[in-house]
């Protein structure tokens, strides 16, 4: 009998342990049920603040807010809101703050879209700045816009072409661009002062510049096209070129040593671009010896030691050397620039080169001779024999020659 009771406890202990871990995990669910509804609310209300699409099955957000939303949706997504007439507040509909987004965050080019029908205006405030909204347009003006945005290839300002422009260079991009106001007058503005330049090198110096160097009116002069070159010196290159080939003489009287350093610092850039390209040589020969001419009139005017330093630098590198150190003026210009030392300063500099550098010796061997040494080591017969006194030009094996 007392097996029997034992027996019905454990059963009745196992039954309980089943159901109360049943009930744990029951317990376990519904809670993480609760959380995810927790979780599942605030995120919704995030995601209502921050995802547009959110935002519109709202039927309560206002003008900014959905403006906020809508500056963060890709130009694709702009287009398919253009449809949208549901009104928000004020007047205003869905797709007039999205096509508010396109031309504010897009360049949207609504202007050409629309063939310079007159536009309304009006400003809505999204810190830190303002958006122009367009009230008023019909339905077959914002079928116009969409029938522009699909058959243009580029359906964007010129602003909005510039920026694509630095980051890249397809030839429908450029040609649109090249069609440009801003174009024209950049163009007009070379071509009409006496340094006209090709449509690709005024496109290479625009790249390396920002729109607000574009957007300024021209007037057309030499002093406008250097001012623009100038303007441009401190992140191109190309304007560094430019700015000698026009404007030479210019460059070497008017501009100030902190522009000459600029100045240099480009050349510097675009002289290992040039030396690593496999372009037109001609073009690359002249604008080397226009850098080389421009060093060495630095050389010889009265700058600064930085301006020398890096002038001389340039030219060390044009030969393949590094520039020496510590610099000595005198020296650089001996070997770059010998005729803008006075006579007598050159006779002291030469002397001076002598003793500093250490004296190359040869000892002569059998089947020595004064040509072979001349060819060896470029220099002229005539030379050896006026260092070493030489009264012939016979060599006795075993005796050293100076060679200069």
């Amino acid at each position: 009998m007392s097996h029997t009771l034992e027996t019905q406890w454990i059963r009745r202990t196992k039954w309980l342990t089943q159901a109360l871990m049943i009930s744990g995990t029951l317990n376990i669910g519904l809670l993480s049920t609760f959380a995810y509804s927790v979780l599942k609310d605030k995120q919704q209300s995030l995601v209502l603040e921050l995802s547009p699409q959110a935002q519109e099955t709202s039927a309560a957000f206002t003008n900014a807010q959905l403006l906020k939303a809508y500056s963060l949706l890709p130009y694709q997504e702009l287009l398919l809101r253009l449809e949208n007439k549901d009104l928000i507040e004020e007047g205003l509909t869905k797709r007039d703050l999205s096509l508010s987004c396109l031309v504010a965050f897009h360049h949207f080019d609504i202007e050409r879209a629309l063939g310079g029908a007159h536009l309304q205006k009006r400003y809505l405030s999204l810190p830190p700045m303002e958006l122009t909204v367009y009230p008023g347009l019909n339905d077959a003006q914002f079928q116009a816009i969409l029938q522009f945005a699909r058959t243009e290839k580029w359906p964007i300002t010129s602003r909005g072409l510039f920026e694509e422009l630095k980051r890249s260079q397809e030839p429908s991009l450029i040609e649109a661009f090249t069609l440009t106001a801003e174009f024209d007058a950049i163009h007009s503005l070379f071509a009409k002062t006496g340094a006209p330049l090709s449509p690709d090198a005024l496109i290479a110096l625009i790249r390396e510049g920002d729109w607000s160097l574009l957007s300024t009116a021209f007037e057309l002069s030499s002093d406008q096209r250097r001012a623009l070159l100038l303007a441009y010196l401190p992140t191109s290159p190309k304007a560094a070129h430019l700015l000698l080939q026009s404007d030479l003489e210019y460059a070497l009287k008017r501009l100030d040593d902190s522009q000459i350093l600029q100045l240099l610092n480009n050349l510097r850039s675009k002289a290992a671009e040039l030396a690593s390209s496999s372009g037109n040589s001609y073009q690359k020969n002249l604008e080397e010896t226009t850098v080389e001419h421009f060093a060495k009139e630095l050389l010889s005017s009265p700058r600064t030691d930085a301006v020398w330093q890096k002038a001389a630098a340039l030219l060390y590198a044009a030969i393949g050397e590094e520039l020496p150190s510590p610099y000595d003026h005198l020296q650089v210009l001996n070997r770059f620039v010998p005729e803008a030392l006075p006579a007598k300063l050159l006779a002291q500099t030469k002397e001076a080169i002598k003793q500093v550098q250490p004296k190359k010796l040869h000892t002569i061997e059998p089947g020595d001779s004064l040509w072979k040494l001349s060819r060896k080591y470029h220099v002229s017969i005539e030379e050896i024999m006026r260092v070493n006194h030489l009264e012939t030009e016979k060599l006795r094996p075993g005796k050293q020659l100076e060679i200069p």
